[in-house]
């Protein structure tokens, strides 16, 4: 082979391995932690109508649950948002966001466990308008699979945040429901994968509301089952924390991948395709090669 051959050679090879560099890095998901596969918020009701002892009870079952049921492999971000302080605040991030791993999972759980009591009203809206706002802001948006918000409430909401302007649960007024409604709307627009909740010793009408107009996907529906977009009527504080270890563990799950055509297509179709792309390419240099060893290219 000539020097000219040899160096128009290296140059295409040289273009090929670009190329490869590229594909390689269009199969990752992102730039940030690429181990979390879902990014999941708590937004919990801490207004006055919960009791001192019944809050310690729901942050030590939320601490206990992080201790057993959360993976600690870095494959979840967690958050957690209290709503119910007054005027000008109404919620605020207590937690996060944080990655779970063993390094530090002990130390989170510790942290929610010592979350003091907000004690006012519940600006519903406020927090989870909060809750995705942290969850957006977030490095691990652009990488997790799933983005969940887990509302946790004994009651409905009464502050507004005038998000709304359409009467959108068609009562006859635009008010704080609303708001509430508007901001998960714009959560779903944006991105949000799944909103389930519990509500704790709270009234048939507040359930069928919180299920036609709040949870996500849409239709919701009573758990159990819990298919995405559940809410779960719990008795009182303590059967939240006896429960919501489980629940932690059928969002972490998640829904089952849907079949096309009797094959299941995972979520990152360029990770799969990568090796394909990679092998092409190696064949494409081979046969380069090979053509110009027996002279048909560049004689």
């Amino acid at each position: 082979m000539s020097l000219t051959r040899r160096k128009k050679f290296t140059i295409a090879l040289a273009f090929l391995m670009i190329i490869t560099a590229i594909t390689l890095n269009i199969s990752k998901p992102g730039t940030a932690n690429s181990t979390v596969k879902i990014q999941l918020c708590m937004v919990l009701d801490g207004s006055g109508s919960i009791s001192s002892d019944d809050w310690q009870t729901i942050v030590e079952g939320v601490a206990d649950a992080i201790r057993n049921n959360l993976p600690h492999d870095g494959s979840v971000e967690l958050t957690i948002v209290q709503f119910g302080y007054a005027d000008p605040t109404y919620a605020k991030v207590e937690v996060g966001p944080i990655v779970i791993t063993d390094a530090n999972y002990e130390d989170v759980a510790l942290q929610v466990e010592s979350i003091s009591q907000s004690g006012d009203m519940t600006p519903m809206a406020h927090g989870l308008y909060l809750g995705w706002k942290t969850i957006k802001e977030s490095n691990n948006f652009t990488v997790a699979e799933r983005q969940v918000i887990n509302l946790a409430t004994d009651g409905v909401p009464n502050v507004r945040n005038f998000n709304a302007t359409d009467d959108l649960d068609g009562d006859g007024d635009v008010n704080e429901y609303d708001d509430v409604i508007a901001v998960v709307q714009n959560a779903v627009a944006e991105g949000l994968d799944e909103l389930d909740m519990e509500g704790i010793n709270i009234g048939s009408d507040a359930v069928n509301w919180f299920r036609d107009y709040v949870l996500y996907p849409q239709p919701g529906h009573v758990a159990p089952p819990f298919i995405p977009g559940w809410i779960m009527v719990v008795a009182d504080a303590q059967e939240f924390a006896d429960t919501v270890g489980e629940k932690f563990e059928v969002v972490i799950e998640g829904p089952p991948e849907k079949p096309v055509g009797g094959a299941v297509f995972p979520i990152n179709v360029f990770a799969v395709a990568a090796p394909w792309m990679l092998a092409a390419l190696a064949a494409i240099v081979m046969a380069v090669w090979i053509l110009m060893k027996r002279g048909y290219i560049w004689s």
